[in-house]
């Protein structure tokens, strides 16, 4: 725990980088054996999951060891056939990285293979509780997100993103986010046409669960918090069709620094 550092962030594979060395041959192979899914350019987004899973599995206790190695599943990763996929670390003798990732794969050589770790669970959303907007941020450094409310009176703005959540979480549409170390929710934003959920929403919501309301922090590009929602699912399938679609877009064009922190500016092209 000393090594990994502190968990209250939102650059996870910076985090897991100054833990562990990740090979890039290693994790093309990862993603080779698991179930076929979008990871973005250099398979990124499975860097960021295993940033975020590892930790959970050493928190959690979920790892075995022996005398210089330890054992984490990949998270929930498995193959085509179900079998879950383990990674094996090893010393690294350099004090800036203690420990180097020396293979990936569902057949481990191990005297006994960990457990995955548990995904923990979003606050409930209370009933009642008052959504507030951090409207400065949401549609006037952002206004670019939700083009067709430019010219909307500012309380009007408001209403309409503040309407469309509580539709959203009515019909329980909202997903669990993991940001900055804890888990939330994203809400999708039907703000034009609500005749089919299926289809991608105008935009999406982080939430942030409170003792007494829910603050809204920003509103987001549909595919945005791709990364970030899939850390939250057993497996990729469990995401909105919408949401893999939007991904499956742009993930190939969606910088490390867009994918790292979602909410600091708009996904969809390199910086």
């Amino acid at each position: 725990m000393e090594q990994l550092g502190d968990g209250y962030t939102n650059r996870v594979v910076e985090r897991i980088r100054r833990f562990a060395f990740f090979p890039y041959s290693v994790l093309q192979s990862l993603a080779r054996d698991a179930l076929n899914e979008e990871w973005g350019k250099n398979l990124f987004v499975l860097e960021k999951y295993l940033a975020v899973h590892i930790p959970w599995s050493i928190e959690q206790g979920r790892y075995t060891h022996s005398h210089n190695q330890f054992y984490v599943t990949a998270g929930h990763l498995q193959t085509r056939y179900g079998i879950p996929l383990y990674l094996v670390f090893a010393e690294n003798n350099q004090p800036n990285q203690p420990w180097r990732l020396v293979t990936a794969g569902s057949n481990i050589s191990a005297h006994e293979l960990p457990d995955p770790p548990e995904i923990p669970s979003p606050p409930e959303i209370p009933l009642g509780h008052e959504i507030v907007m951090i409207h400065d941020h949401i549609l006037g450094d952002n206004a670019e997100r939700v083009q067709f409310l430019a010219h909307t009176p500012p309380v009007a703005q408001m209403c309409a993103v503040s309407g469309a959540i509580q539709w959203s979480i009515n019909r329980r549409l909202q997903m669990s986010y993991w940001y900055y170390g804890r888990m939330q929710y994203i809400v999708p934003l039907y703000l034009q046409n609500r005749e089919n959920i299926a289809f991608a929403p105008d935009a999406v919501a982080p939430l942030q669960v409170g003792a007494s309301n829910i603050l809204v922090r920003t509103v987001l590009p549909a595919a945005a918090p791709y990364a970030n929602a899939r850390v939250a699912v057993r497996r990729h399938d469990q995401l909105p069709p919408w949401l893999l679609d939007a991904w499956a877009g742009i993930a190939q064009s969606t910088s490390t620094e867009q994918i790292e922190d979602p909410e600091a500016q708009p996904a969809g092209g390199e910086t």
